[in-house]
């Protein structure tokens, strides 16, 4: 089952955008959404048997859209939001009683074709307020509120698309450890969090990840104490990238190699296959 987390409310406009990137723009404040206080939300994508498809990212303003609906884009000004390298999501109705861990009460605009909850002004890009007439009510899986316990839900595996090989720190308890490579093998040393801070945080230790000696491009990956720096600073992206929030360096296997223990760096994004990621909770 595949899940995207780091979906937010926004909570000036009650849309739902996408955390883990560019946030977009908001209709109330003319600025990017902010999901202060939001809880983590987890959509299914590329997976048409799930409720109602062909919801999509809009990558100008940041929002999950109904695409049959065409909608508005308040980035885009009179033209429909642009679902250009987005997954198809599939959100689901509302079940009686609610599912655990699922949270119902939102709504498709008819008129920004986004989804929202009523939240702030309800302010849409299409003028006015967001209206509901003809949306059922839909159900999103919470993964809780934002703070450093259940930040970016559940624990998971960070997995390279250069095969089954993920994240690990075999001394994931010793500050300045070595991040590498390795096959999967399900231990508490290859899960990971992402806390509020923007920092991936071992679920064995509560160790963060670091780009040691500082952000430049080539150096490694180890683990430290949270300290609060640029360098333990990431940000997930929608083309698989995993980046440093300053300097804007991808986590990237060295050479391409996937040998037991090949080192990973922060490195300058070139769009190659070492420098993509998957998040999942569970393995295939």
């Amino acid at each position: 089952m595949s899940q995207q987390k780091n979906w937010r409310h926004c909570k000036d406009c009650g849309l739902l955008f996408f955390g883990g990137g560019d946030s977009g723009r908001c209709a109330e404040t003319a600025k990017p959404h902010d999901g202060t206080g939001s809880k983590n939300y987890s959509l299914h994508y590329n997976k048409p048997d799930y409720g109602q498809n062909k919801w999509k990212w809009c990558k100008k303003c940041s929002i999950i859209q109904y695409e049959p609906s065409k909608g508005h884009c308040l980035i885009l000004g009179d033209a429909d939001h642009t679902s250009e390298g987005s997954g198809d999501y599939s959100i689901g109705q509302k079940k009686n009683p609610e599912a655990p861990g699922t949270e119902s009460g939102w709504h498709w605009c008819k008129k920004c074709a986004g989804l929202w909850k009523s939240q702030g002004s309800n302010r849409c890009s299409y003028g006015g307020t967001h209206v509901s007439d003809g949306s059922g009510d839909y159900e999103l899986f919470a993964a809780g509120a934002d703070d450093d316990k259940t930040d970016a839900g559940s624990e998971f595996f960070i997995v390279s698309e250069l095969g089954d090989f993920v994240l690990d720190a075999s001394n994931a308890t010793a500050a300045g450890s070595t991040v590498y490579l390795w096959p999967y093998h399900g231990g508490e040393n290859q899960r990971w969090r992402i806390n509020s801070k923007g920092e991936i945080v071992s679920v064995k230790s509560g160790l963060v990840l670091e780009v040691k000696g500082g952000i430049s491009s080539g150096n490694g990956l180890i683990l430290n104490p949270s300290n609060g720096s640029d360098a333990q600073k990431f940000r997930t992206h929608k083309d698989g990238t995993i980046r440093t929030e300053k300097g804007d360096l991808a986590l990237d296997v060295n050479g391409s190699k996937t040998a037991n223990g090949t080192e990973v760096l922060a490195y300058t994004i070139n769009g190659n296959k070492n420098q993509k990621w998957r998040l999942v909770s569970r393995w295939h």
